[in-house]
């Protein structure tokens, strides 16, 4: 890291563009604006980490899209423009998959605004607890059996750990869920390889998915978090850790030319393995 520029440099500079032209990859800070990530990426031939997917899919709707273009198995899914237009919508038709079903506002994370709806008057409640005028969506109920998998994607590498949620709902660790490291190593296999592959197709760099096992099939996608929580992890200072591991491997592979990827069923237990 040869250069440093100031978090506010003008990015209309001339020698600023000139090095971020010449710079072999440039790392972002730690929080950038989508148009400074824009005035930043416009000129540089590579650059750590990739935003774009989070800027422009942001929320639960727009990751239902963005899973359909990635060819990922997914939960049967309805999305609405407003709570009004779902509020017609199941006066008219009902749910299309019976009960229950899970009702999603567009934003929030630890579940705050999921809810399991097991008979058609819970819906009207749930819904005053969303904003009026976001998208928000329904989705067919996917048995995960009291446990979904978390794999944090790092660069190339992965942590991967199921949060147990005891026969409930929520799974979140923020709700009581506990964590599993070495639980269902198979299954983590299996979550581990598709959001590595889904990540590299997508170009995410850093982020938290959520996968459940239904049955025998291929993982379902259930969520892409760019903001994660670290208890699983290890704390604040292993996500830190990770992070730096994969700016080291980015700038290596960029300065030699070296993959240095591992094979897939290894990554979780080789990061877990460096944290101690």
């Amino acid at each position: 890291m040869e250069e440093n520029l100031p978090p506010l440099a003008a990015l209309e500079d001339p020698q600023t563009i000139d090095l971020l032209r010449k710079a072999a990859g440039v790392l972002l800070p730690s929080h950038v604006s989508p148009w400074r990530y824009q005035g930043i990426t416009v000129h540089a031939r590579d650059w750590f980490p990739r935003l774009d997917v989070q800027f422009h899919c942001r929320g639960k709707t727009r990751q239902v899209h963005l899973f359909d273009r990635m060819g990922v198995r997914r939960p049967e899914t309805l999305v609405f423009q407003t709570p009004a237009e779902l509020r017609d919508y199941l006066s008219r038709c009902g749910s299309p998959w019976g009960y229950p079903f899970v009702l999603k506002g567009d934003l929030g994370g630890g579940g705050d605004t999921v809810f399991p709806v097991y008979q058609a008057e819970e819906t009207a409640g749930y819904l005053e607890k969303l904003p009026r005028d976001a998208p928000l969506l329904i989705q067919k109920w996917v048995g995960h059996g009291g446990k979904d998998l978390r794999v944090v994607i790092y660069g190339d590498q992965a942590v991967s750990y199921f949060r147990v949620g005891g026969g409930r709902f929520y799974n979140n660790v923020c709700r009581g869920g506990k964590v599993d490291h070495e639980g269902w190593p198979e299954l983590q296999r299996k979550g581990v390889e598709a959001a590595l592959a889904f990540s590299r197709n997508a170009a995410i760099d850093i982020a938290g998915f959520d996968l459940m096992f239904p049955d025998d099939g291929a993982p379902v996608f259930i969520e892409v978090n760019f903001h994660f929580g670290r208890k699983g992890l290890g704390g604040r200072s292993a996500h830190e850790k990770y992070v730096s591991m994969a700016i080291e491997r980015w700038r290596d592979r960029l300065l030699t030319g070296r993959d240095g990827v591992l094979p897939a069923g290894d990554v979780s237990g080789a990061l877990r393995g460096e944290n101690g």
